[in-house]
């Protein structure tokens, strides 16, 4: 599994993490926000069973989205969004992107930073991790190497290079 991120603030908030399993894949995304992410929550697919993960933020928000994808033809292909560094350090504004569409903006859009993770193609996607208090600190990705098909055999070590 690689880890990335978590793009946001990485000293506030309590960690969080939903981690990295080969057989998921993301069926639904519950966002409350307002000005920021004030939480997300997940729904995986994982050996054909639905799986919902913890709430992570707060439980404020004047705003609440549901994405669902078309599980098993729509998946995450990226994310986007901004965060900021002032008194409150947190993620003011999120996208999904599938190959199908974009889901979002949802927030305010306007932070101190941007962050973009690109996915790719090849449903990647292993789950999510950051940090989140009453507000979503921080996200990041987990993605799955590619494998190979056919008759050539590839081994991935995780080794340092």
């Amino acid at each position: 599994m690689i880890k990335i991120g978590p793009a946001g603030c990485t000293y506030r908030g309590k960690p969080w993490d939903d981690g990295g399993r080969d057989n998921i894949a993301l069926a639904q995304i519950f966002i409350s926000h307002g000005y920021q992410i004030n939480s997300l929550q997940f729904v995986y697919v994982e050996n054909g069973t639905s799986v919902l993960s913890e709430k992570h933020g707060g439980d404020c928000g004047p705003k609440f989205n549901v994405v669902t994808l078309n599980y098993p033809s729509e998946y995450l292909v990226g994310i986007s969004g901004s965060y900021t560094y002032n008194y409150v350090e947190r993620v003011l504004s999120i996208s999904f992107i599938t190959n199908k569409r974009t889901y979002g903006p949802f927030g305010s859009g306007a932070g101190d930073s941007d962050f973009e993770y690109q996915l790719g193609e090849e449903r990647t996607l292993a789950g999510f991790h950051g940090r989140a208090e009453q507000y979503l600190n921080a996200i990041g990705v987990y993605l799955k190497p590619i494998t190979i098909q056919g008759d050539d055999k590839v081994d991935i070590k995780n080794e340092r290079v």
